[in-house]
């Protein structure tokens, strides 16, 4: 083969091989419980994280005019505030678990781009049970 067809093939796959390396370690996030946070020696400033806990539904305050939502989720005595600019969830005070996803702050406030709601079941046993008997 010739040289010049060589190098441009190492070249191409060169440059493959940075924007895949760069592409993952920009995407990478930390998924996190509250304690395990607060346990690092540093918070992760600037990092993106995915964070784990139970909101405080005292804690919430909507901001219809900026269209932003505060409010604090706590595990095991740890607690973290949230600043998330977008529409309010609407089960959130209702929600047993929340996942936050964005990056901390200076001031150790958890910027989300993005919610993850895990809301109660509504789901009853004794109500499956008397579908199961009633469609025998």
């Amino acid at each position: 083969m010739k040289p010049k067809i060589i190098i441009g093939v190492l070249i191409i796959v060169a440059a493959l091989a940075y924007l895949i390396i760069g592409g993952v370690k920009e995407t990478a996030i930390y998924y996190l419980t509250i304690p395990e946070l607060f346990a690092k020696s540093e918070l992760p400033i600037g990092e993106g994280v995915r964070v784990s806990g139970y909101v405080i539904p005292e804690s919430i305050e909507w901001s219809s005019e900026k269209i932003q939502l505060r409010f604090a989720m706590a595990e095991e005595g740890d607690t973290l505030r949230v600043l998330y600019n977008g529409i309010m969830p609407d089960q959130l005070a209702e929600a047993q678990q929340v996942v936050a996803e964005g990056i901390i702050d200076s001031t150790g406030v958890l910027v989300a781009n993005k919610l993850l709601l895990k809301c109660p079941s509504k789901y009853d046993v004794s109500d499956q049970d008397r579908y199961d008997r009633s469609s025998n």
